[in-house]
């Protein structure tokens, strides 16, 4: 059980009010909806809540964020959500063929839609002769009646001149400046293209960085803590990155430094284990 974590004594910047706070929640574009209310309910525990002796601002902001699933604190679950990670994009997956990308393989010829035709054709012998006779009649052409203005779906088979069919077989490829992973599918017949490409990106990815963290890393932004005890309390097996804990010092793809986040108090007396 961890006890104390005191506040960190350097990078001590100037606090803001309580509603350019919020403002600056609100105004940034990496929060989302569920990360805000976590943010803002810390934030109220630290500026607005009365002190109570021997209770730390972030068991207030677990009161007030309630439970779900009749027993598990909200407060727990967004709080690891926030430990700065990366998180693969959903096609780096191990999907099963029926729910994996299509495969990017090259196409030789223009795309044709084939009908469906079931498997268990039922015997002449057993057909109605009722039955017979409707089939034997030649049936006017459909009808299809669309809204004006309407255009068909794009052929993006063969526009884009991709194999498109259920994929079998994965390569991961990183990127050498970021550590990100895209994912490339193909299927049975264009393996021999999965091979060359696993072979091209091979010396790449053994020489590609960490990745840069893509997820979490706000708390940090916003509030002064020992941060990295706390996420490791909720998550134990996980690990800080190399480029921090807090998403204002991660590199972004341009590398351009995004603009730092004044803390709004230090919270001071964070006792993790009285909120857990």
């Amino acid at each position: 059980m961890l006890r104390s974590v005191p506040a960190p004594e350097k990078e001590q910047r100037p606090k803001r009010t309580f509603p350019e706070f919020v403002a600056a929640v609100y105004e940034d574009p990496r929060v989302g909806h569920e990360t805000r209310e976590l943010l803002l309910a810390i934030g109220y525990a630290v500026d607005l809540a009365k002190r109570e002796e021997g209770i730390s601002p972030l068991k207030v902001a677990r009161r007030k964020l309630g439970v779900e699933h009749g027993r598990q604190a909200r407060y727990d679950r967004l709080v690891a959500a926030d430990a700065p990670r990366y998180k693969p994009p959903r096609e780096a997956g191990n999907w099963h063929p029926s729910a994996a990308p299509t495969c990017e393989g090259p196409r030789l010829r223009p795309y044709r839609p084939r009908p469906y035709k079931p498997r268990n054709q039922p015997a002449p012998s057993d057909v109605p002769d009722l039955r017979d006779e409707m089939l034997a009649r030649r049936l006017p052409p459909p009808v299809v009646h669309v809204p004006p203005g309407y255009t068909p779906p794009r052929d993006w088979r063969t526009e884009d001149g991709v194999c498109g069919a259920s994929s079998h077989h994965r390569v991961l490829e990183k990127d050498p400046r970021t550590g990100w992973i895209t994912a490339h599918w193909f299927c049975k017949r264009h393996k021999d293209h999965a091979d060359r490409v696993a072979e091209q990106v091979r010396v790449q990815n053994e020489q590609a960085p960490e990745p840069i963290p893509n997820t979490g890393g706000l708390l940090p932004c916003y509030f002064k803590a020992d941060w990295e005890r706390v996420y490791k309390h909720f998550l134990p097996r996980w690990e800080p990155p190399k480029y921090g804990i807090c998403a204002d010092n991660w590199p972004s793809l341009d590398e351009a430094q995004s603009r730092p986040h004044s803390r709004l108090r230090v919270i001071s007396s964070l006792n993790v284990g009285d909120i857990s």
